[in-house]
């Protein structure tokens, strides 16, 4: 899970009578915690008139997909479809509304299997509108081996483009793009709450605790959707040897998702006192759980709940996977560098063994934590994430004078 956006406390600046050109960025779908990214871009194009900003993509009934909704939002859904066996994705509605409204430049999800990015670029570049890509690169799809070719036309076709870390710009460099017009972006999400109010955070988890009653337990904490890349069954399958680490260890299972049942089922029938399948918690609970968490672990497709347990300094541990998501999370590799632990995806017997490290403690672990702490709070953080964005953007409309 990730944190829900603090629309409540948002104020959007005022808008000047005449409005300054139109920037689109369309998503698959506008979920929740992306709002302060698209709040902080569109303030910033606002502040001196350079743009205005209109996020496009699939919500629900209005509304940010888990959140609030925003005046600049428009629905604008994306469809599947199967094709030659491999699912390909379209916006269906998106070029008549290009050709219509002619914005001023447009950023996109740069999917090579979304055959409407395809046609939008060849749009663009007729109606002389720029066009910025907002990728991650890497895929972990089947066919991902078979794409090399084709991301070498595709991503080229792009004006500019975003890249979610340096991993993502490496391979997008490697394809042939030039890397003045690539710009890194961190992914990441609004974890500013972390810092302004972690005590309040960890005063609710200690409460949840007591509520639980976990006081005095070690909490083994995995917050993720509940599906087969997520690889949940990796932690059913090594309770026994987790278990026998230190008698206070709880595993806690927190996030939906289809496998949610039957998570919860496995979990019951292995260990019901030790083990905790949540299901989804209350908006705000998450922060608290990893707040008083004892290690934080995610192992299978790392997403961006790792920023929220290295904010917060907790131990986390992650399967070792490539890509710019995981990116942040340095292993003993590199121990002047290193703000968390990895181990080989699906090797149970280094998960526990990379567990058993982290429950020795000491200041080798506090040190790790630490760093992890300052990377969230000085570098990978929202407003660099915004301020590369809205950079991105203004060089894209230059290219256009």
């Amino acid at each position: 899970m990730v944190p829900s956006t603090m629309a409540d406390t948002h104020v959007s600046p005022s808008i000047p009578a005449t409005l300054p050109p139109k920037v689109w960025i369309l998503q698959p779908d506008i979920h929740h915690y992306r709002t302060p990214v698209f709040d902080g871009v569109r303030e910033r194009g606002l502040a001196d008139g350079r743009f205005t900003l209109e996020v496009l993509g699939g919500m629900n009934n209005g509304k940010a997909i888990g959140g609030e909704g925003r005046p600049y939002y428009r629905h604008v859904p994306r469809s599947v479809l199967r094709k030659f066996g491999i699912l390909h994705f379209r916006w269906v509605d998106a070029p008549r509304l290009l050709q219509q409204e002619r914005p001023a430049a447009l950023v996109m999800e740069a999917n090579i299997r979304n055959l409407t990015c395809w046609e939008l670029l060849g749009m663009c570049r007729r109606m002389g509108i720029p066009t910025i890509g907002w990728s991650k690169v890497h895929s972990y799809s089947r066919v991902a081996p078979l794409m090399a070719v084709p991301k070498r036309i595709f991503y080229r076709k792009f004006d500019r483009m975003i890249c979610y870390g340096q991993s993502s710009y490496d391979e997008l460099v490697g394809l042939g793009f030039p890397g003045d017009r690539a710009i890194i972006a961190n992914n990441t999400i609004d974890t500013r709450k972390i810092f302004t109010e972690g005590d309040a955070l960890r005063a609710r988890g200690q409460a949840i605790r007591q509520e639980r009653g976990l006081v005095g337990k070690k909490v083994l904490l995995c917050i993720g959707r509940m599906d087969p890349d997520k690889r949940h069954q990796d932690l059913l399958d090594a309770w026994p040897k987790l278990a026998e680490l230190d008698k206070d260890l709880v595993m806690v299972l927190i996030s939906g998702g289809p496998l949610l049942e039957e998570v919860r089922a496995k979990a019951a029938a292995i260990d019901p006192h030790r083990i905790i399948v949540t299901g989804r918690v209350p908006e705000g609970d998450d922060y608290a759980w990893i707040a008083t968490s004892d290690i934080c672990i995610y192992p299978g497709a790392v997403g961006l709940a790792i920023n929220q347990s290295l904010a917060f300094g907790r131990p986390t541990l992650i399967a070792d996977e490539i890509g710019a998501d995981s990116e942040i999370l340095v292993g003993s590799d590199r121990p002047g560098e290193q703000t968390g632990w990895r181990y080989p995806r699906g090797d149970l017997g280094a998960m526990v063994s990379g567990v058993r490290t982290i429950l020795a403690g000491g200041p080798a672990i506090e040190s790790v934590c630490q760093r992890a702490t300052a990377l969230m709070r000085d570098t990978v953080t929202l407003d660099n994430m915004v301020g590369a964005i809205d950079r991105s953007i203004r060089l894209a409309m230059a290219m256009r004078k």
